[in-house]
């Protein structure tokens, strides 16, 4: 065998973009899933749940291959402690484990930021019950969201005055999704929501590669779900301040030689306040969009910080391109009379490097979503930062919409 070997673990298709780059780049795809038969296979399947990194490790040992492994990634936070340990087996730099404790837990993502001043929020973690929530609730709208979950599973929404049955629920719908048991109570903030791409090396600098501003969907039951994340969208004065705070953020959990995706939201007054973060990035984030905006390649960048290489601290430089995660967001109980995509009605400047359209098929007909696993569909879309816009995309989204639906 003459090929390194990438291990990505996890076989979700939305790491297709990964798989096929690191497949160009001339390196054997081998995929970590536990399913037998996961959406993405690569050139090897090894049927292990990718938490188990001891015997991921054992595995690739037993079949003689641990010294052609180059590099293991993950887009899920639970496997993020797993992908550490398999790279520091190979010999390279990696998070610590106090960070990576960090990066698993929401309540201890809070505690560190507001040690350091920048968490600008009310945040409380229990384990049980308290009938401190409903006095919460009474004086703030709230979000309440498991401790650990991923993918916007069990989060709700709750508004000021809720009932006690309403509040129940919250809470128990988000406590069977976190792993320990423990649910996070937040005062729900308005405001605009953003994401923050970095790396860390392993000598204090911190590079942003992108931030992207995100849109959710409607057709949900209080729940946040985003439908679109658009990169390079706002003003690089804008950029710096986010990219900033972002740093800081990182920082505080200990995070280094490492991604960070970093949520925060921008509130009307100008002031940031941090939402979440993950010591890794996600699928085509990592892959492309990331990519198209820093005019670099992002997950490259960070496999050679992990070899001993230095990033530049603060903003990246950005292209004068533009890219979107979009999500195809359908109305409840409605069909499609024609079948289109979004690229029928967007300028030619703008195209899609990858897509799922399987859902736009003639009599489909649609429910809300619950989380991000079952959105609907997607575009990779690339194009001129002058042009394609939030304001434009929206209003081709609008016009898809009115032939896919409409009666004419």
């Amino acid at each position: 065998m003459n090929k390194n070997i990438f291990l990505l673990l996890g076989g979700n298709k939305l790491n297709y973009g990964i798989q096929k780059k690191m497949q160009k780049n001339g390196f054997l795809v081998y995929v970590i899933d536990w399913n037998e038969n996961p959406d993405l296979k690569g050139d090897k399947h090894l049927q292990i749940d990718v938490k188990n990194a001891d015997l991921i490790i054992k595995t690739l040992k037993d079949l003689n291959i641990i010294d052609k492994v180059m590099f293991a990634y993950s887009s899920i936070d639970l496997a993020v402690p797993t992908v550490a340990k398999i790279n520091r087996e190979i010999g390279l730099k990696t998070i610590s484990d106090q960070a990576l404790i960090n990066s698993v837990s929401k309540t201890k993502q809070s505690n560190a930021w507001n040690s350091q001043g920048i968490l600008n929020k009310i945040s409380k973690s229990y384990d049980k019950f308290d009938s401190e929530i409903i006095d919460l609730n009474n004086n703030y709208k709230l979000i309440v969201k498991p401790d650990n979950a991923a993918s916007s599973r069990g989060i709700t929404i709750l508004n000021k005055n809720s009932n006690k049955d309403a509040i129940l629920s919250a809470f128990k719908k988000a406590q069977s999704e976190a792993t320990n048991s423990i649910v996070v109570v937040e005062e729900f903030v308005e405001g605009i929501e953003h994401t923050v791409e970095m790396i860390g090396d392993s000598f204090g600098n911190v590079s942003v590669y992108a931030i992207s501003r995100k849109t959710h969907t409607n057709n949900t039951n209080n729940n946040k779900i985003a439908v679109k994340l658009h990169y390079n969208s706002e003003s690089i004065e804008l950029q710096n301040k986010i990219a900033e705070f972002g740093i800081k953020c990182y920082k505080a959990l200990g995070f280094s030689s490492s991604f960070g995706h970093l949520e925060i939201i921008l509130k009307n007054n100008g002031e940031i306040v941090p939402v979440e973060i993950g010591a890794r990035s996600s699928g085509f984030i990592a892959s492309d969009l990331v990519d198209i905006v820093s005019g670099s390649d992002f997950i490259n960048d960070l496999i050679k910080v992990q070899n001993g290489c230095k990033v530049q601290n603060g903003l990246h430089q950005q292209t004068n391109s533009s890219s979107m995660y979009f999500f195809y967001d359908f109305p409840e109980n409605i069909t499609i009379k024609k079948e289109c995509n979004l690229l029928d009605f967007t300028d030619k400047s703008i195209s899609s490097r990858y897509y799922d359209r399987n859902n736009i098929k003639l009599n489909n007909l649609f429910k809300k979503i619950e989380n991000d696993n079952a959105r609907l569909g997607f575009e990779i879309l690339e194009g001129p930062k002058e042009i394609m816009t939030i304001d434009y995309i929206n209003s081709k989204e609008h016009e898809m919409l009115n032939y896919m639906f409409g009666d004419k």
